[in-house]
């Protein structure tokens, strides 16, 4: 019987593809995995996240003339890349420079970036960890995303505790803290937003477009584009630091970046059923379109043209 048993991973029960990491850990495509997530929607200073990212083919999408960031504290119950384990990433959401960038009014808030129709999500940085039931799963999370989708993860696993605190039987909190080379990376402790009255309460079932994903950095040494699949309840309420902290530490992969943003916290979400997941890139192509691909090339090569002078974009 399938370890993933609701009934929208029906789906995606036959594998269409495979990767297998350096360690030889077989990773299947579509991958799954299922979780409960704690997310934080933020605003940052635009210029500071992008000073080193001119490279980029891509301009942040701006809301009252600051980028927005996304952090997820990821409790990952069962993968397909190793089982249960523990992460932390951001990200935030951009747009192609061919096209003017996107400057939106701050009252539409973080969300209006997430939901802008030509939105693309990039990812920035991520650390993983091992649960204690589960040791190894990181290193293989860490293979398979890196391989695969080019994910900017630290080849090092981290060291990441979660804990979910109660009132009467019922979660109402929620606390993280990550390390990294017995550094800190980000600490947080949330009311969970259902804990109390007024919270949003949002079903959540989508797929997106094949390229809606951008898998990390191009500096990074890899850059792909795929698409995903979510099905999961949330739960939002605007951050309120009468009850929710934030801070970063000093760590050199994560916290060195985003630490230095001027991260303001707007939204906090938790979801208890979070589903996800994850496609072949598609900057793998078939045999026949590379065969074209490469002819269009070849065109320009008797009138001096190098294939190094033009760059195709996906």
């Amino acid at each position: 019987m399938s370890r993933f048993t609701d009934a929208w991973w029906r789906q995606y029960d036959i594998p269409t593809e495979g990767f297998v990491d350096p360690n030889g850990f077989v990773n299947r495509i579509p991958l799954r995995l299922e979780s409960t997530e704690v997310m934080v929607h933020g605003l940052v200073d635009a210029k500071k996240m992008w000073a080193e990212c001119s490279g980029e083919p891509y301009h942040p999408i701006l809301v009252g003339g600051k980028a927005v960031v996304t952090i997820m504290f990821n409790n990952f119950l069962d993968t397909d890349c190793g089982g249960e384990y523990f992460e932390t990433w951001f990200n935030s959401y951009v747009t192609p420079k061919d096209k003017p960038q996107v400057e939106l009014p701050a009252d539409g808030g973080p969300m209006a970036a997430l939901l802008h129709e030509g939105s693309i999500s990039y990812l920035q940085r991520v650390v993983c960890s091992d649960t204690p039931r589960n040791p190894g799963a990181a290193l293989k999370a860490i293979g398979g995303g890196k391989g695969l989708w080019g994910f900017p993860k630290h080849p090092v696993p981290g060291s990441i505790k979660l804990a979910y605190q109660e009132d009467g039987g019922k979660r109402s909190g929620f606390t993280f803290e990550a390390e990294h080379f017995g550094k800190s990376v980000v600490k947080l402790a949330v009311r969970l937003p259902e804990a109390d009255e007024g919270a949003m309460e949002i079903p959540l079932e989508v797929k997106t477009a094949p390229d809606a994903n951008i898998g990390g950095p191009v500096a990074e040494g890899m850059q792909v584009r795929y698409g995903s699949a979510v099905k999961c309840t949330q739960f939002v309420k605007p951050w309120d630091p009468s009850t929710d902290s934030i801070t970063f530490g000093d760590d050199a992969h994560y916290a060195a970046k985003i630490g230095g943003w001027d991260f303001v916290p707007v939204l906090k979400v938790h979801s208890p059923d979070f589903k996800i997941c994850a496609f072949k890139p598609v900057n793998w192509i078939a045999g026949a379109d590379a065969a074209a691909a490469i002819q269009e090339h070849e065109r320009g090569v008797p009138a001096g043209e190098k294939f190094g002078e033009k760059a195709g974009a996906l």
